[in-house]
């Protein structure tokens, strides 16, 4: 088996470095992207094989961006993985929580620690890269003003030191990450599918197309309204469904595009299970 080389938006030792290797294997080469758009960029130019780039997390919720873009660059969802997110408060070694005056961060692990860093006084938050990126930031400075908010692998790759275990908001925290292609993967045991659904503006629009998934035994696992550019008054739906009979699936994709405005399949693939007892998480 080849080595793929796999877009992540960040650096090594970042969640998305983390979450490539849980999918794909160590077996791996990873280029740095700055931005979400940059992965969608270059996957969409061939410079990579894959892409992968987070949906959601657990406490921060969706990012609306990603779903805009997989669309806009016109990528397939071929694949999920949850991360288990542990959240640290680190800094150089030796420094002491009161000297801390900043602490930097991915705006999304920022956005996990909220209760966190409001209890925190005189200290200004500010939002900077990727965890990793923003961790390689400390080592670099002066003095012991500066703390990151990141993971333990980060803290590891830099010798930065654990000022504060456990700051995310919530125990139990994860992140859901699609894995994007530009073409489809043909997965033979596939049991999950993401659309994106357009309906008309009419009473009753999106009760028909449930009532369509509800028919033909199809759990709806995720629905998410979507801003369309330049069109303020439509949204798009994205839905992630999960089916197990390949032709229930074929079967309500053929009623809803009966009945929907428009309709996209942005991927067939095979689901990933997260359990709520798992011990990484506790």
């Amino acid at each position: 088996m080849r080595n793929h080389n796999i877009a992540i938006q960040g650096s090594i030792a970042s969640f998305h470095d983390l979450a490539a290797k849980k999918y794909f294997g160590e077996d791996i080469t990873i280029m740095e992207c700055g931005s979400f758009r940059e992965v969608c960029d270059k996957l969409s130019k061939n410079m990579v094989d894959y892409g992968i780039i987070a949906i959601e997390n657990k406490v921060a919720g969706s990012i609306l961006l990603n779903y805009q873009l997989i669309d806009q660059f016109n990528l397939k969802i071929i694949g999920e993985t949850y991360l288990p997110i542990e959240l640290k408060l680190l800094a150089k070694p030796g420094t002491f929580l009161s000297e801390i005056k900043e602490i930097i961060s991915h705006p999304m692990a920022l956005g996990q620690c909220q209760d966190y860093l409001s209890n925190l006084e005189n200290v200004t938050v500010t939002e900077f890269k990727d965890t990793s990126t923003s961790a390689e930031l400390i080592i670099n400075q002066k003095g012991n003003k500066l703390g990151v908010i990141a993971g333990p692998a980060a803290a590891a790759k830099y010798n930065l030191e654990i000022i504060e275990n456990n700051v995310c908001d919530e125990k139990i925290n994860y992140t859901r990450f699609y894995i994007l292609s530009k073409g489809d993967d043909f997965i033979d045991e596939a049991d999950k599918a993401s659309l994106n659904l357009v309906t008309f503006n009419q009473v009753g629009s999106l009760a028909e197309i449930l009532n369509i998934l509800k028919a033909h035994n199809i759990n709806l696992s995720k629905i998410q309204s979507v801003p369309i550019p330049n069109n303020p008054n439509q949204y798009t739906f994205h839905l992630d469904i999960e089916f197990k009979s390949k032709t229930n699936l074929e079967n309500a994709i053929f009623k809803l595009e009966e009945v929907a405005k428009s309709l996209k399949i942005l991927g067939i693939y095979k689901g990933e299970k997260i359990t709520i007892n798992n011990p990484v998480l506790n």
